[in-house]
């Protein structure tokens, strides 16, 4: 049965669903008709909405249309599009390379996010799921992320519990901020059995236009395969990569990096 925060939601995704471009403005009678609610309940959901920024309401009409939190949805989405496009033919370079699952993820609030992946054709292999959540402290590419990453987001980081996935998981906040400021002189993390007990895996920064850490390139494999001297050797290359994927995006390296 339907709790009464999720039968919110769903009636107001309804309502942004009655928008289009043929009517990209709708009044409250309207919306109430097609969604068979009442006034009242739609008007209650609508002032939310605009205070949200999600709408905004035509003083002259008093009608509702799209609001700009929605172009701020639009540009993220159609950003992480783009950083996908121009990421895949390194994900294929890095796997061919390598020969084990290979993984973007991207920035999202204090965690990160499987945007794309190509799997190792070894039966044994590290599997994680496009859309799949990732804390930062924990992993290769979270690392990776979280050196480069904003002092407010670190802060905002280490102020919330760190999950001990496994018994190499840094929880240490101390010991954590000491492998950020070696991460950061080096240029690349390494994880060894922090979110898989017996997985490697190797990863290095993607920057935007503005110079902001967004993503990570990652490879990570079972370390009896992906081995220390394996991680050694792909590194320069994991890094190439990586600046290669920021340059497509409009990033440029100042002379002090």
């Amino acid at each position: 049965m339907p709790t009464s925060e999720t039968q919110t939601l769903t009636r107001a995704i309804a309502i942004l669903d009655c928008f289009s471009p043929e009517q990209p403005q709708l009044g409250v009678r309207e919306i109430a008709r097609r969604l068979d609610l009442s006034r009242s309940t739609v008007g209650r959901l609508l002032a939310t909405l605009c205070v949200e920024g999600v709408l905004t309401q035509d003083p002259a009409t008093r009608q509702y249309l799209m609001g700009p939190k929605v172009l701020t949805w639009s540009a993220l989405y159609t950003g992480a599009l783009n950083l996908r496009d121009q990421a895949r033919p390194t994900l294929e370079e890095l796997h061919r390379l390598t020969r084990e699952t290979v993984n973007l993820y991207v920035l999202d609030g204090t965690e990160r996010v499987c945007a794309d992946r190509i799997e190792s054709p070894e039966r044994v292999r590290v599997v994680v799921r496009p859309g799949e959540r990732m804390p930062l402290h924990a992993g290769s590419a979270g690392k990776a992320i979280l050196a480069f990453a904003s002092p407010d987001l670190i802060k905002r980081v280490l102020a919330q519990p760190l999950e001990k996935m496994t018994r190499h998981t840094i929880v240490n906040r101390r010991a954590l901020l000491k492998e950020l400021t070696a991460i950061r002189a080096r240029g690349y993390a390494i994880s060894r059995g922090e979110r898989f007990e017996d997985a490697l895996g190797l990863a290095a920064p993607v920057f935007d236009s503005d110079g902001n850490v967004i993503a990570a390139l990652n490879v990570a494999g079972p370390n009896n395969r992906f081995t220390d001297a394996l991680v050694a050797r792909f590194a320069p290359r994991v890094m190439q990569l990586a600046a290669q994927i920021s340059r497509a995006l409009g990033y440029q390296r100042t002379k002090d990096e």
